[in-house]
């Protein structure tokens, strides 16, 4: 490693681009090093490579390869820091790979972080990051067997062609963005991250490699991010905060400044902070002393937005942008964005020759085809607006803790005849066995890199643990069934050497001696209570993955479905293949047959056939009914797409939202405050916050003349219906005795399947009623047609749902707010789509509601509610006082005055998430993260925000998943439930949970079981839906 860095005049200083040790003793400016000591010194740093391999190297045997391997050694790639790296084939089959060489015997410091780069590199599986196959002893070294990326790195293409153009810097800032986004979306920040560390593949594609530095993130529910403190890193690359020794240390974002500088150095050929000394490295990046080349010496163009982007990644830690934040940046769009087929490698050594990658303008269709190219780029890598991977990643920690517990965590060094591979081969070899010890474990511990929608691209991510994720039951505690057991020798992936394990007992692994930083040793608290009663009962935590298969695997997989079903009814939620209604609402034999294709158990028809019921409507074909804009179908799965895309981005992220000047809050919501469940005769009333009155409407039998027929579902919406049946004994009010309110068109709409809503106005006098002498109200006109009585029905179901409601008062102490806009609480968008309820699903004891604007509601059973917006960026939260929620947490009691307390957050969901983190002390006047106050932080943890989030994400990946709203499981083994915190003293047990939709994309259906709420994950005995 070089002590100093040289700068000459008139040539590129190559020497700036090599990796250096942040931990180097940092030598005196004055002081030069003599030719003798230079040489001393690099012959120590000889000493810390192992030796050249022989020609032939040897692999032990394993599960996979009883008969083991060899290895014919190729040529030296390169050398690190106490590392170096050859080529090697793989003898039988041929395959070429990266062997990556360390001496076995290091010290204890170095063989614990080499633990780590084994643990954390062999569960990385992204399409831009290196893969880690397995590693083994041979010839006392350890050889690590990795993709073999054989254009060399991207320091290595700098070099060569002094610098790069910005349509590659376009290329290869998505692919190593989406490779960030998914590393801290596991936990895990490189923090080593530069072009000596970033090779190219054949294809000329970015993978990230050399683990050596990264560390783990550890987040929970109710505690903070556990932020390194180490000093690390490469001089150039390495961000301000790191250097800061203290209390603050550094997260995530140091990730997201080296990426900038790794563009300013594509763009310009060297690092932005380059110095002749590594203090002056240190100051200038301190205070972001840096400047672009003038355009009048340099050849090249850089443009605005370049230079832009790089000062957002340049910023403070707290202002940085999150990577999905990057991809937005106009910088992409800016210019030409080269496809697959441009990047040759020829680019390693010569510039690009096509004209695009020059031109400062593009012609409309190069710019269409650009915009193609960065969609598909984004889609292959996870990251931006256009991707269609939705990507659930655990959290490499708990990997961690599972492959302990299994007994498979790597010994350092690695014994002789043991090969450590990735954890998931393991666990695809045990799959048998997982029956075994499914009682010891909940289905949340299941295993999974990552999980992929039925849209994903497989290019997405080689992480999809399909057959894996179930089986987590079975790795992650096959070992620690009782005290003794991890005295036993481990079983599968490592075979322990011979050792006396009656007076030998290993040492905690190094992982676990991290995951036990910062853990009090006092009394548990809420969250860690929760992971006790883990032991006994399988309660299902925040960080479940949920499991769900391609469209085109369901029937295949029938088999093991049904195969495993025992294993599955052990535990709550273990795999998922959700499945539709049994009762179908449309004759549309198509959509009954998708239906049937989704299912997860057999559809039970109804007793009269669906294609001999007619299907009759609400309105006559003299009424002209206006079909509701963006309310079929498929138009809301593709806004559920991006929902769920968004969750998960705001699930991954570790700092709250940048709000710009320009941004403007949203207006307050229309919530349900009232509610009353008829389901299993009619439908859902409800009052919205602004005293509006609806209900939705299951699908009611009907006749037309002599035959049966089906009314879809359907609803009834009227304005200030609240304050008008309020009204009824106010002599002075004159329509106290109408059944409705005269001053106030009805909204009647109707689910016409996939072709989607269609509503009508009726004018409320079709509903007026004589009024007797003695001064009571005479009875409905029953309708001059079928049409008009079948409204009158409706009307009558409405009132019914009405009066009962308001009987038993608001679910909220809120007033009612008048229509003169001047209320805080006021809700936006009177008069839209924005305040009618078209959807309605209950999961056991959480209601959730949908409005036909595509915003959600979700109330919990703490008296909690979550308002997300169509885009799933802001939040409104309607919480406990944090002493009152933790009090339901510790106790399962809810103060008196509790209910009255309630108060609500409104945020960008992200912000929400990461309500702990501290904004940035220099945020610029346009652009910043808000401030909270310190009495609030801990209200979103108190209350289970993150849980919450995390339920509603599974619920719309459920959606999503199976191609519509309100398709979802029901069957007992993958029926979504809420396994948090709820009322647990006087109350009733069992209670009634229901699981029901209305207005489901193919069909509703209903079902009552009885649970213990001290046991939510464990469903009782099923009730007749026909009874209430």
């Amino acid at each position: 490693m070089a002590h100093r860095l040289a700068i000459t005049k008139g040539c590129v200083d190559v020497e700036a681009l090599s990796p250096r040790d942040a931990n180097a003793q940092r030598m005196p400016k004055s002081t030069e090093i003599k030719p003798k000591a230079a040489a001393q010194l690099r012959a120590a740093k000889d000493k810390e490579h192992p030796p050249p391999p022989p020609p032939e190297v040897i692999e032990p045997s394993s599960p996979n390869s009883p008969d083991g391997a060899s290895y014919h050694v190729g040529k030296l790639l390169g050398k690190g820091g106490f590392a170096i790296c050859y080529s090697g084939q793989h003898a039988a089959t041929r395959q070429k790979y990266a062997l990556k060489i360390v001496k076995c015997r290091m010290p204890p410091k170095m063989e614990q972080k080499f633990q780590t780069e084994l643990q954390i590199h062999s569960k990385m599986k992204h399409k831009n990051i290196v893969q880690f196959f397995r590693a083994f002893t041979f010839n006392q070294c350890t050889f690590l067997v990795l993709e073999l990326c054989n254009n060399g790195s991207l320091m290595d293409m700098v070099k060569r062609r002094k610098g790069l153009t910005e349509p590659e810097v376009r290329f290869y800032s998505v692919q190593i963005a989406g490779a960030i986004k998914y590393m801290h979306g596991k936990g895990i920040i490189h923090r080593d991250l530069k072009m000596g560390n970033i090779f190219l593949d054949s294809r000329m594609n970015a993978k990230i490699g050399d683990f050596g530095l990264a560390a783990l993130v550890v987040t929970g529910r109710d505690m903070q991010t556990i932020r390194r403190t180490t000093l690390c890193g490469t001089p150039n690359y390495i961000a301000p905060e790191i250097l800061q020794k203290g209390k603050k240390g550094h997260d995530h974002m140091v990730d997201i400044w080296s990426l900038g500088i790794i563009m300013f150095a594509m763009l310009t050929s060297k690092p932005p902070f380059q110095s002749s000394t590594t203090d002056e490295i240190y100051r200038r990046a301190r205070e972001r002393d840096y400047e672009w080349p003038a355009s009048a010496t340099s050849h090249k163009f850089i443009s605005q937005e370049a230079k832009d982007l790089v000062a957002d990644m340049l910023q403070d830690a707290d202002s940085r942008p999150e990577p999905d934040e990057i991809i937005r940046h106009p910088f992409f769009v800016s210019g030409y964005m080269p496809a697959a087929a441009d990047m040759t490698s020829r680019l390693r050594d010569l510039a690009p020759e096509q004209q695009e990658f020059y031109g400062a303008r593009l012609s409309s269709t190069d710019e269409a085809a650009s915009l193609e190219n960065l969609k598909t780029m984004c889609r292959e890598c996870c990251i931006g607006p256009w991707t269609e991977a939705k990507l659930i990643h655990s959290q490499v920690w708990k990997e961690m803790a599972h492959e302990e517990k299994a007994g498979l965590t790597p010994m350092i060094p690695l014994p002789e005849n043991t090969v450590y591979r990735p954890f998931e081969e393991w666990l695809r070899e045990n799959m048998p066995q997982r029956t075994k010890y499914s009682h010891s474990v909940g289905p949340a511990s299941s295993y999974s890199s990552s999980t992929t929608s039925a849209s994903a691209s497989a290019s997405c991510s080689t992480s999809s643990l399909t057959t894996a994720s179930s089986s987590i039951t079975s790795a992650g505690t096959a070992s620690v069934e009782s005290q003794t057991s991890r005295h036993k020798a481990p079983v599968g992936l490592l075979r322990q050497p011979p050792q006396n394990f009656a007076t030998q007992q290993r040492a905690p692994s190094f992982a676990a001696q991290q995951r036990a930083q910062n853990r009090p040793a006092a009394a548990p608290t809420a969250s860690t209570t929760s992971t006790t009663k883990t032991a006994s009962n399988p309660v299902v935590p925040a960080s479940q993955t949920v499991r769900t298969l391609p469209r085109r695997e369901i029937v295949r997989d029938e088999s093991l479905k049904t195969s495993s079903v025992d294993t599955a009814s052990r535990s709550v939620r273990v795999s998922t293949r959700t499945g539709l209604p049994s009762t179908r609402t449309t004759a549309n034999v198509q959509v009954a047959e998708r239906a049937a294709l989704m299912s997860s158990a057999p559809i039970q028809p109804k007793k009269t056939s669906s294609s001999s019921i007619r299907s009759a409507t609400l309105f006559s074909p003299s009424e002209k009914a206006d079909e509701i804009v963006n309310s079929k179908p498929d138009m809301i799965l593709d806004r559920l797409k991006r929902l769920q895309a968004e969750l998960e981005r705001a699930l991954n992220s570790r700092s709250m939202a940048i709000i710009s000047s320009k941004s403007v809050s949203p207006p307050h919501p229309h919530v349900v405050v009232k509610w009353v469940d008829y389901t299993n005769k009619f439908g859902l009333g409800y009052i919205l916050n602004d005293g509006s009155v609806g209900c939705v409407l299951r699908d009611i039998p009907t006749t037309e003349g002599s035959k049966t027929a089906m009314l879809p579902p359907a609803g009834v919406f009227i304005r200030g219906a609240e304050k008008h049946i309020l009204r009824r004994q106010d002599e002075t009010y004159l329509d106290r005795n109408q059944p409705v309110p005269m001053t106030e068109s009805i909204q009647f709409f109707e689910n016409n399947g996939e072709t989607g809503l269609s509503e009508v106005n009726i004018s409320p006098e079709h509903f007026r009623v004589t009024v007797n002498e003695d001064g009571t109200a005479g009875k409905m006109n029953p309708g001059k047609d079928i049409y008009q009585h079948r409204k009158r029905e409706r009307i009558i179901l409405w009132k019914k749902f009405a009066n009962y409601m308001i009987a038993f008062g608001r679910d909220e102490n809120l007033p009612i707010e008048e229509h003169d806009g001047q209320s805080v609480m006021s809700p936006g968008q009177k008069g839209t789509m924005a305040e009618l309820v078209t959807f309605y699903q209950r999961f056991g004891d959480v209601g959730c509601w949908v409005f036909c604007d595509g915003h959600f509601q979700f109330n919990f059973p703490d008296h909690t509610k979550i308002v997300l917006d169509a885009t799933g960026t802001w939040c409104h939260f309607w919480h406990l006082p944090q002493e009152a929620a933790e009090r339901l947490a510790s106790t399962g009691t809810i103060g008196a005055t509790a209910l009255d307390d309630r108060a609500t957050l409104s945020y960008p969901l992200q912000t929400l998430l990461n309500f702990h983190a501290k904004p940035s002390t220099r945020s610029t006047s346009t652009r910043k993260r808000p401030e909270i106050d310190p009495e609030l932080q801990g209200i979103p943890a108190a209350n289970d925000f993150r849980r919450k989030i995390e339920f509603i994400r599974n619920v719309v990946k459920e959606w999503v998943n199976n191609g519509g709203l309100g398709n979802s499981s029901m069957s007992r083994e993958t029926r979504l439930r809420w396994t948090g915190y709820r009322e647990l003293v006087n109350t009733t047990i069992p209670q009634k949970h229901v699981w029901v939709t209305i207005g489901a994309r193919w069909g509703d259906r209903r079902l009552t079981t009885l649970v213990d709420p001290r046991k939510p994950w464990e469903l009782g005995e099923e009730v007749d839906s026909s009874k209430k």
